[in-house]
């Protein structure tokens, strides 16, 4: 099914990223039953505790499994957990947990490494800290564990069911050892073990025979799970030319963020299937700590200066793969709002300037990080410069690797705006540029008081009716711009078959399998 010479051909196509002496090497390459991914960008890290990346979620997750997850509806289901329950009340949440679960190293999943997963998650996660940072883990039983909150919080479930930062369950000894730093080992439960990461080149995954899946039809990253092949290879490619052009050729059985202008033509080609699906939004991130863009008057004036459509179009290309919804969540979501939506996407140069004096704005520099490596994050960059500049706001793109944007964006000094994507989330609160600590540094009592409404709901009807207040409070303190909704094409050759491989949470490929099988 491979090619005895991909690795040659790599080498010749894009040096970069390519094999090297500690890859694979010529003997393993072609042999057994493996499948081969292209991937846009190399994850900063793979423990989903450190990170809201893309990549470390779609990566990690088929080697780390929650206690529970979404289905493709929305709705909670178990993964690791045999049951749960909420109480009436909306403080106690309970895990049944399945036995005899195997973790890689071939030890068994006990309460005691889902109670120290669990604390893990809320002390470096930014959705346990602001949400789950009081509550109380234990386990009153063997295989039970608990979730005591201080207060009600009727949207708990979605929270720690969310895919954004995976609540992943380890074992003890690799929290123990890793404390307040990344773990140092991706011990988990799926139907993949983390067998290896070669730097810049690729990660490795190898099928874990141990695994039990859970039960249920597969849907979004619920049901079952069942691991086809021998390795599964994640090679980063950064230019999506060449990741189209191996999927083309077949030198990658599958391909992910595809060139929005090439779909039409690959959607045409018989020997591959395109996946088209929901992948939340992208968005200008503003440094609201220090600098120009502290002033909300100035983050006002941004908003006035720019026409999302052009943005949008020039990163996607064709209005079936984006849209231009500025509400915090899609249309057809229970949190859709239309507060505040009268100020988006409406171009006015007079507001603008009418902005820019009262901010004091004296022509300081707009410094705009962005990178290659996510095209459609660079070519948002590039119109929304031109914007800027053109109502004499002076912006300048600041363009390096991924890895570089990643670091600058912490630097309160190295910037004004960042460009950057955020996944979809089954409810607004999860969405991580709201968090007081993460780049960007959100500080709003009036977004804080939405919250805190929709946190101490009595019910979550009356949470979800409290999104108004927070849409509201959204727009008047913008601590980003968002760009409108995208999509993300993925590719996969003939000759395999998966459920969802690309799924409203993203890229999952644990299920894909040879038509043969």
């Amino acid at each position: 099914m491979k090619k005895l010479l991909l690795c040659a051909i790599l080498v010749l196509i894009f040096p970069l990223t390519a094999c090297t002496g500690g890859g694979l090497g010529d003997a393993q390459r072609g042999q057994g039953n493996n499948f081969i991914v292209a991937w846009n960008a190399q994850p900063p890290t793979l423990d989903p505790l450190m990170t809201t990346s893309t990549a470390t979620r779609d990566i990690s997750r088929n080697f780390f499994e929650p206690l529970i997850t979404l289905d493709a509806d929305n709705k909670v289901k178990p993964v690791l957990a045999k049951s749960f329950s909420f109480s009436d009340d909306g403080t106690l949440i309970s895990f049944t947990l399945r036995e005899n679960v195997k973790f890689h190293d071939g030890s068994t999943m006990e309460a005691t490494d889902v109670v120290a997963s669990l604390k893990a998650w809320i002390a470096k996660a930014s959705v346990g800290q602001q949400f789950f940072s009081d509550a109380k883990v234990y386990s009153p039983v063997k295989n039970k564990v608990e979730v005591k909150l201080p207060e009600p919080l009727f949207i708990a479930l979605s929270l720690l069911a969310d895919q954004g930062q995976l609540p992943a369950i380890q074992p003890k000894e690799v929290l123990d050892a890793a404390g307040a730093d990344p773990v140092e080992k991706f011990i988990g439960t799926g139907p993949y073990t983390m067998e290896k990461w070669d730097t810049d080149q690729y990660v490795q995954l190898k099928r874990f025979d141990g695994y039990v899946s859970p039960t249920g039809p597969p849907s979004g990253t619920a049901g079952k799970k069942n691991a086809a092949f021998d390795n599964m290879f994640f090679y980063f490619v950064n230019d999506p030319s060449t990741r189209m052009s191996g999927l083309q050729t077949g030198e990658y059985d599958a391909a992910n963020a595809l060139p929005p202008d090439n779909i039409d033509m690959l959607e045409s080609d018989e020997n591959i299937s395109v996946v088209t699906g929901d992948n939340g939004f992208n968005a200008a991130v503003f440094n609201k700590k220090t600098g120009v863009m502290s002033n909300p008057d100035m983050r006002q004036a941004v908003l006035a200066a720019t026409n999302i459509d052009d943005i949008q179009k020039a990163a996607f290309s064709q209005e079936k793969l984006y849209d231009t919804n500025g509400a915090l969540m899609p249309k057809t979501s229970e949190w859709y709002s239309t507060e505040g939506l009268a100020s988006y996407n409406h171009q006015d140069r007079d507001k603008v300037a009418e902005l820019l004096k009262k901010a004091d704005y004296n022509g300081e520099e707009v410094r705009i990080l962005t990178s290659r490596e996510y095209e459609e994050h660079y070519n948002n960059a590039v119109v929304m410069n031109q914007e800027l500049n053109e109502v004499g706001i002076n912006a300048r793109l600041i363009v390096t690797d991924w890895a570089t944007v990643l670091q600058n964006r912490t630097d309160d000094t190295s910037y004004e705006i960042f460009i950057t994507g955020f996944s979809p989330t089954s409810t607004p609160l999860t969405q991580v540029f709201f968090d007081p600590v993460w780049p960007g540094w959100t500080e709003s009592p009036e977004i804080q008081n939405a919250f805190d409404r929709i946190v101490n709901a009595p019910s979550t009807d009356k949470a979800v009716s409290a999104k108004d207040d927070l849409q509201k409070a959204y727009f008047d303190y913008l601590p980003v711009l968002k760009f409108g909704g995208r999509t993300t094409t993925t590719g996969i050759r003939s000759g395999f078959t998966g459920h969802e491989f690309t799924a409203i949470s993203g890229d999952i490929f644990y299920n894909v399998h040879p038509d043969h099988q």
